[in-house]
C-alpha cells in the first residue's frame, strides 16, 4: 500500500511539474517610478520553444478551439484587437503574455488546483471548459481595461466552465487585478493595493473577501456556495478566505510552493525572513521594504536559494529539494510594465527572457515596436537563426558545469543588460522629443532600439556558446586523462 501512495503522489508531483508558474505583481506606488509591474516565470517541459509574435487586429469573428487541450470552444466576436503573444508555435495556442492595442497587458497562467471537496461538489469541466491554452487570445482580443478582462474571464468560468485551475494577471496603466477560479464554475480576483505587491507559486493565494468592496469581483454566492456546500463554517473558521475554502494545501504545496512564496516575500520585505515556510500563513498582499525597481523583479525571478544550503545548481546538493524559481524548464519569463505621463508610444515595456532566468538576459520590447525575426518561426528543434536556440544553448551549456560556468555567463548578459538600460534612459528622451513633431520617425527609433538590443544579445551568446565549449573541453579533457602518453 505504501509503495502504491507513493506511485500515486509521484504522478500527481510530475503532473504539477508539467505546469508551473511564478508570479510578482507590483502596485504603483510601490515602484521606483509609479509604473504598475506584472510578472511571471513560464514554466514547461524543458523542450519547449516559443515565438514572440504580433497578432494583427481582425475584423471578422471567428470560432476559437483548444488545439491542445480539449474540446473548449468560444465564438469571438467582430473587430478584434491586435496584441502581443509568445505561443508555442506560429498560432495563439499559450500565448502566455502581452499587451492589446488598448495598452491592456495579461499574464497566463499560473497553474493552481483546487482541493477535493471543491472538485466533488463542482468538478472541472475537462471536455469542454476553458483551458488555459486559449485565456490570453480571448481576454487581449478584446478587454479595454484590466477590469473589462477580469469581468470576462469570469463570465466565461461561470458560463462554459473551467477545465483546470488557473490564476491570471491584468493590467493596465491604472490598476492591476488577479483572478484565480475554483472548481468548475467559481473565481474570485482581488485588485493589487497600489502600495503593495503579490506573488503566487502554483497554488491559491487569495484571501479575505468583502462582496461589498469594489476592489473585488466573484462568481455570484461566493461565500454562500462555499457554506451551502461544507465549504466555510463561519462559525468555527472566522472571516471568509477563499484560498482556505477552495484551494489544496498539502504535501506536495510544502515542498514544491511554499519555499517560492516565502523566498520572495523576503526578497522585498525583510521581516518575512521570520515567517514560518512549513504553514500556508503567507500575507496575500505585503508591502516593500523599498520601492521596487524593474531589475528587482527580474533578479527575484532569477533566484535559486544561491548561497544557501537549498541552492540545487551550484552544489548539487541532493539534500536541496525545495523547488527553486528559477528552473530550466522556464522556457519564458516576462515583467510586463505600465506607465503614465509618457508618449503612447514608450508608455508599455514588456521585459522578455526565453528559457532558464538563472542564466538569461531579459530585452526590453515596447508595446507596437516591430517585433525582430529571430523571435519569429521558432519550433520545437534546435537551430542557429532563431533567438530561443541562441539562449537555450548558452543554457544548457552552462547547466553541465553550473558552478563554474554560470559566473562566466551572468557576468557577460549583466554587463550587457546594464548597457542596454543606460541606452534605454536616452532612447526614451529622444522619443519623446521626436515623437512631438513626427511619430513615424519616433517609432522607427523605437523599432531600431529593439532590434539593436537583440543583435547585441545574440552576438553575446554566440561568444558564450564558444566560451562554454572551450571551457567544457578542458574539463573533460582533464577528467578522462591516461597516463602512458
Amino acid at each position: 500500500m505504501k509503495r502504491i501512495f507513493a506511485t500515486i503522489f509521484a504522478f500527481v508531483a510530475s503532473a504539477q511539474l508539467s505546469l508551473a508558474c511564478t508570479t510578482i505583481i507590483v502596485g504603483k506606488k510601490a515602484t521606483v517610478d509609479g509604473s504598475i509591474l506584472v510578472a511571471r516565470n513560464d514554466d514547461g517541459p524543458g523542450i519547449t520553444a516559443v515565438n514572440f509574435l504580433y497578432h494583427p487586429p481582425r475584423r471578422d469573428g471567428y470560432t476559437l478551439r483548444s488545439v491542445m487541450k480539449n474540446k473548449f470552444s468560444y465564438e469571438m466576436p467582430s473587430h478584434l484587437m491586435g496584441y502581443t503573444g509568445s505561443p508555442r508555435g506560429s498560432g495563439s495556442a499559450y500565448d502566455e503574455s502581452g499587451f492589446n492595442d488598448a495598452g491592456v497587458g495579461v499574464s497566463a497562467t499560473e497553474t493552481i488546483v483546487s482541493n477535493a471537496r471543491t472538485l466533488s461538489v463542482d468538478p472541472y469541466v475537462k471536455e469542454t471548459g476553458i483551458v488555459e491554452e486559449v485565456i490570453p487570445t480571448i481576454i487581449l482580443s478584446q478587454a479595454k481595461s484590466a477590469r473589462e478582462g477580469v469581468e470576462l474571464l469570469g463570465a466565461l468560468v461561470e458560463s462554459h466552465g473551467s477545465a483546470e485551475g488557473f490564476g491570471v494577471a491584468f493590467v493596465d496603466s491604472n490598476e492591476a487585478w488577479y483572478l484565480e477560479n475554483a472548481g468548475g464554475h467559481q473565481w474570485l480576483a482581488m485588485r493589487i493595493p497600489d502600495d503593495s505587491y503579490f506573488v503566487s507559486a502554483n497554488q491559491s493565494r487569495l484571501g479575505e473577501f468583502d462582496p461589498d468592496d469594489h476592489n473585488f469581483l466573484s462568481s455570484p454566492n461566493l461565500v454562500g456556495f462555499a457554506q451551502t456546500h461544507g465549504l466555510y463554517d463561519r462559525e468555527t473558521e472566522g472571516p471568509f478566505s477563499f484560498r482556505r475554502a477552495f484551494g489544496r494545501d498539502n504535501e506536495i504545496d510544502v515542498r514544491y510552493n511554499y519555499p517560492r512564496v516565502a523566498q520572495l516575500q523576503k526578497w522585498f520585505t525583510a521581516n518575512a525572513a521570520d515567517q514560518s515556510v512549513t504553514a500556508n500563513g503567507f500575507p496575500t498582499f505585503r508591502r516593500p521594504d523599498h520601492p521596487v525597481a524593474v531589475t528587482d523583479v527580474q533578479r527575484a525571478l532569477q533566484d535559486y536559494f544561491a548561497g544557501t544550503p537549498s541552492d540545487p545548481y551550484t552544489s548539487a546538493n541532493p539534500a536541496a529539494t525545495a523547488r527553486p524559481i528559477s528552473v530550466y524548464r522556464t522556457y519564458q519569463s516576462h515583467v510586463l510594465q505600465t506607465r503614465k505621463g509618457l508618449p503612447e508610444g514608450i508608455a508599455n515595456v514588456e521585459y522578455l527572457d526565453l528559457g532558464m532566468t538563472a542564466l538569461g538576459i531579459y530585452l526590453p520590447f515596447y508595446q507596437g515596436a516591430a517585433i525582430p525575426e529571430s523571435y519569429r518561426g521558432v519550433t520545437g528543434d534546435s537551430d542557429d537563426s532563431s533567438a530561443f536556440w541562441q539562449f537555450r544553448k548558452v543554457q544548457l551549456l552552462a547547466m553541465q558545469d553550473f558552478a563554474h560556468l554560470a559566473p562566466i555567463v551572468r557576468s557577460r548578459y549583466d554587463a550587457l543588460a546594464l548597457a542596454i538600460a543606460d541606452k534605454q534612459l536616452q532612447f526614451e528622451e529622444d522619443y519623446a522629443r521626436v515623437a512631438k513633431t513626427d511619430r513615424v520617425e519616433a517609432d522607427r527609433m523605437r523599432d531600431r532600439f529593439a532590434r539593436g538590443n537583440v543583435d547585441a544579445a545574440l552576438a553575446v551568446s554566440r561568444e558564450l556558446v564558444n566560451t562554454l565549449v572551450t571551457q567544457l573541453s578542458l574539463r573533460t579533457n582533464q577528467l578522462y586523462r591516461f597516463p602512458g602518453s
